[in-house]
């Protein structure tokens, strides 16, 4: 008897530790890891305030730890022009937040602010702030009720995004920025200043990379050259580019 009521209360020590070191870990993890600090990495369209409270958007996120597991290993919702958020604990209150933005494709005018969106035609954004490197696009039809951040925008023909996109990738990749981009007839046109340059619908990299040597000619010779520059239809085997003036 006597050795079963020493197992017993040995067991029971056995417990009560367990449970004292389970408790204590337990103070640990909410007292030391609350998220105090916040680092901010990454981002320009968003604000570090704005990616803050986003990340403590429930009741659980005063917890660094609970935000390291939210967003490294499951599933969490993401601002509509984020590509991805990586979390990382610099010590136990302070989180280090590495923020990958969605490239965007461009921007439209919409209820007094400008709508960006992405290359697949995601409302990703919007903002009263224009985001440098982004060309403007005009002529681009949508139903502005139907208008949803992080849905396709409702446009009449979506596969004027693949001709917007397409031509946006070739102009970043010859370090070219327009003013402005158009859409007319399926066919895309950029404005550098008071040149407005036709690439039609088809084989963007060739016409593009004819933009910038063309534009530096007509500084050149014309320092106050205005017109239309005609690459619609070129390609390789063309012998000359057509530039016609502007009247007057």
């Amino acid at each position: 008897m006597k050795k079963a009521k020493k197992r017993k209360k040995k067991g029971l020590r056995i417990v009560l530790g367990v449970l004292g070191i389970l408790i204590l870990a337990g103070i640990t993890v909410v007292y030391l890891f609350q998220a105090r600090n916040f680092e901010v990495e990454g981002n320009d369209y968003y604000g570090d305030t704005t990616i803050t409270t986003w990340i403590q958007n429930d009741r659980l996120s005063v917890n660094s730890l609970y935000i390291l597991l939210k967003y490294d290993f499951l599933d969490p919702e993401l601002p509509s022009g984020v590509e991805d958020i990586k979390v990382s604990l610099k010590n136990p209150w302070t989180v280090r937040v590495d923020v990958t933005e969605k490239e965007l494709a461009g921007y439209v005018d919409y209820d007094d602010a400008y709508l960006y969106f992405d290359s697949e035609g995601i409302a990703s954004i919007r903002t009263t702030r224009q985001i440098e490197g982004v060309p403007y696009i005009e002529g681009l039809s949508f139903d502005t009720s139907g208008v949803e951040l992080g849905k396709v925008m409702p446009v009449e023909d979506d596969s004027i995004f693949d001709r917007i996109v397409e031509a946006s990738r070739y102009l970043k990749e010859f370090g070219l920025k327009p003013d402005r981009m158009s859409c007319e007839d399926e066919s895309v046109q950029v404005y550098f200043g008071s040149v407005k340059v036709l690439l039609g619908n088809t084989d963007y990299e060739e016409r593009v990379a004819q933009i910038e040597p063309i534009l530096e000619s007509l500084l050149e010779r014309y320092p106050d050259a205005s017109g239309t520059l005609h690459l619609e239809n070129y390609d390789s085997t063309a012998s000359s580019i057509r530039f016609v003036p502007d009247e007057g």
